[in-house]
């Protein structure tokens, strides 16, 4: 049995759970650290632990996934917050270079975040000055890029000064100097790949947009890559959470001499040319980039292609799929429910141009979700390999949609699915799915691959759909106010945790029983059970579950 070594980015369920249903669907041994050891935002990761376990652990693996950003500084959040100079992260990455000395032919796919500017007054995720200067310096992160290559306008120069000067100068250089760090150690690790220390490179970028700090370091590390001749090896892409899978889809695919050949089908006519949310290129080109790291391409026709990939994106603009939810409501009547001092905030919420363009999204007449699941059934009918990637919403699945896929158990046919956080996360992991699923299906699949897939698809429409697309929102606006808290997806006060956590486990339980019933008629499966609900990081944003299936 293949044993895979992998080094999360962090202990959410994203990082350290997803791939463990993937490598059971791959039929191999996955080989983690304990959750525990890797950080989140309360609590450090014990990084001395993690080190001595990658270099205790890759004598035992054939393969080894790798955050650089774990291994380097902590874990995603410290590489954005870490004080420690480009040298001694340097040298605490030089143990690789040993580990691949003492196994050359093991294969060692790799990624490190490529620094995230966030777009909030928030300093959860962030160095504690992203509380009061967040949006401000993401803004100015935006013009200063986009006068340095000459497309901003004379105003926009203007605006650019003054956004400066509203920033501490002390604040100004501490990040453009921990954004100078992270730069040298990306492209020193190309340096490295192009000495053989890696055999894949990922360098994602951390929620994107069309200009910024972030923007050009990407260009400039795509460059670079370009002259070393590396893009076989390594790309730049839109994307963060999506990454261990992707990078396992990759591993599956070179172990397999396999270079899947995609056809996208699109829910609407201008789907392929939309930029979304979090992202600096239309969907198609996100696509095309999220293929790369699998040695994939897209199919020349239907006939020719090893997987079709169904893409529901939006007819013009990514909409809020947290707003979807509370959209079908009767505002007024929900309005009137909340205590008097969150009103202010449903009114700001509800009158909000996002609110606004999520409505036009659901009510859009440039696609048809009817059509497209009339398409996606037949598709299915034919035994092909078919994938869902849903990214119509940022951060939630169609609503819409779900309501019309869980109409009938053929979904359960999905060698794919997803609907969640950004484009790039949501078509990483269906890809990272299906292509693990479209090699399996060439091989004797065991009745516990079987049955890892099936808790995969289980868990995605669980959580992308019933639970953020709808309970989530529904917590946030019913919930928390009930209980005397402002409605939001940040970190809950500690005292109230459990509380809410029980109400999500309400919700979900209910969600869980009516989707189990849709997964039973499919005849596949006897049984789902769901357990472990919780919220791993103390907010409303990702919530956590176990999910065990019993085949017929």
């Amino acid at each position: 049995m293949t044993r895979l070594a992998v080094l999360p980015m962090d202990d959410r369920p994203v990082n350290y759970d997803y791939p463990r249903y993937l490598a059971r669907a791959a039929g191999w041994e996955l080989l983690q650290p304990p959750r525990e050891w890797l950080g989140n935002p309360w609590r450090a990761s014990r990084h001395t632990d993690l080190v001595d376990w990658l270099v205790r652990t890759a004598p035992q693996a054939d393969g080894i996934i790798l955050s650089l950003d774990t291994l380097a500084y902590g874990g995603l959040i410290p590489s954005r917050t870490s004080a420690e100079p480009t040298e001694a992260v340097l040298d605490r990455l030089g143990i690789l270079r040993g580990l691949k000395a003492a196994r050359p032919q093991q294969l060692i796919l790799a990624s490190s975040v490529i620094l995230r500017i966030s777009r909030a007054n928030s300093s959860e995720e962030e160095k504690p000055y992203w509380a009061t200067c967040g949006s401000r310096m993401f803004r100015l992160s935006y013009l200063e890029h986009k006068a340095e290559v000459g497309d901003a306008s004379p105003d926009e120069i203007v605006e650019q000064e003054r956004t400066r000067a509203q920033i501490p100068t002390e604040v100004y250089y501490d990040y453009r100097h921990g954004r100078a760090r992270n730069h040298a150690v990306n492209r020193a690790m190309v340096e490295w790949l192009a000495e053989g220390v890696f055999d894949y490179l990922l360098l994602p970028q951390d929620d994107t947009a069309d200009y910024g700090w972030n923007i050009a370091e990407a260009r400039s590390l795509q460059a670079f890559i370009r002259a070393r001749g590396l893009t076989g090896r390594a790309i730049t892409y839109p994307g963060a959470d999506e990454i261990g899978c992707l990078l396992m889809a990759g591993y599956a695919c070179r172990r397999a001499g396999f270079a899947p050949s995609v056809w996208p089908r699109y829910s609407g006519v201008t789907a392929p040319s939309v930029i979304t949310a979090y992202e600096d290129r239309p969907i198609h080109e996100l696509l095309r980039a999220h293929l790369a790291p699998l040695g994939g391409t897209v199919a020349d026709s239907p006939q020719a292609a090893d997987l079709t990939l169904f893409v529901n994106a939006p007819a013009k603009q990514q909409g809020n799929g947290d707003s979807q939810w509370l959209i079908q409501q009767d505002l007024p009547s929900v309005r009137s429910q909340l205590p008097t001092e969150f009103r202010a905030w449903f009114d700001a919420f509800t009158s909000s141009e996002g609110f606004r363009a999520t409505r036009r999204e659901m009510q859009s007449p440039h696609r048809s979700p009817e059509e497209f699941v009339r398409a996606l059934r037949r598709s299915l009918a034919s035994g092909r390999p078919v994938a869902l990637a849903d990214v119509a919403f940022v951060n939630a699945s169609d609503l819409i949609l779900g309501d019309l896929l869980r109409q009938d158990p053929q979904v359960t046919a999905l060698a794919g699915y997803g609907g969640w956080n950004t484009a790039g996360n949501t078509l990483g992991t269906v890809l990272a799915q299906a292509v693990i699923r479209v090699l399996a299906l060439r091989t004797v699949v065991t009745p516990d691959q079987l049955a890892a897939h099936l808790e995969f698809l289980f868990l995605r429409f669980l959580d992308d759909d019933l639970y953020q697309a709808r309970e989530r929102t529904r917590c946030m606006v019913e919930d928390l106010p009930a209980l005397g808290i402002a409605p939001t997806m940040d970190r809950l006060p500690d005292e109230t945790v459990a509380v809410i956590e029980d109400r999500v486990r309400a919700r979900l339980s209910r969600a869980a029983a009516d989707l189990r019933d849709l997964f039973v008629r499919s005849g596949l499966v006897s049984d789902v059970c769901v357990s472990h609900i919780h919220l791993p990081w103390r907010r409303l944003f990702e919530v956590g579950f176990d999910v065990q299936v019993k085949l017929n």
